[in-house]
């Protein structure tokens, strides 16, 4: 059977378009912090950081439902644009975790985070000289 660079294509394009959704839509980002973590200066946000088998992430939420299941507080997290908080994303080794505990979560290495000011450039490029 020939259908595997068919099936890789496939899931290529899917992962593509996912990596774009994410790129031009809005999360939110928990901001409870720790009692002993200084809080950001004003204006400035926090990136929380969850470790798992020795893997830093920051999580994010693409719907309050996701962030509810989680047990987060809605009230203690902000929405952002995924673009923007990609854009200013740290230069160590810090992995996006994109609605964590979901079936449908992600997860997305450093380089792929940094990845998406670029895709949500492209996409709105795109939409306007349709």
């Amino acid at each position: 059977m020939t259908h595997a660079p068919q099936d890789r294509t496939d899931a290529q394009a899917e992962a593509e378009a996912v990596l774009i959704r994410l790129a031009v839509g809005t999360a939110l980002l928990p901001q409870e912090l720790p009692d002993d973590v200084e809080a950001p200066p004003e204006g400035a946000l926090a990136l929380p950081v969850v470790e798992q088998d020795g893997v830093h992430y920051v999580p994010v939420f693409t719907t309050a439902e996701t962030l509810s299941n989680a047990g987060v507080d809605r009230a203690s997290a902000v929405e952002v644009s995924l673009a923007q908080l990609a854009g200013g994303w740290p230069d160590q080794d810090l992995w996006m975790a994109v609605d964590p505990a979901s079936p449908d979560g992600v997860t997305l290495p450093p380089d792929v985070v940094r990845l998406l000011p670029h895709l949500a450039e492209a996409a709105s490029g795109s939409e306007s000289s349709s």
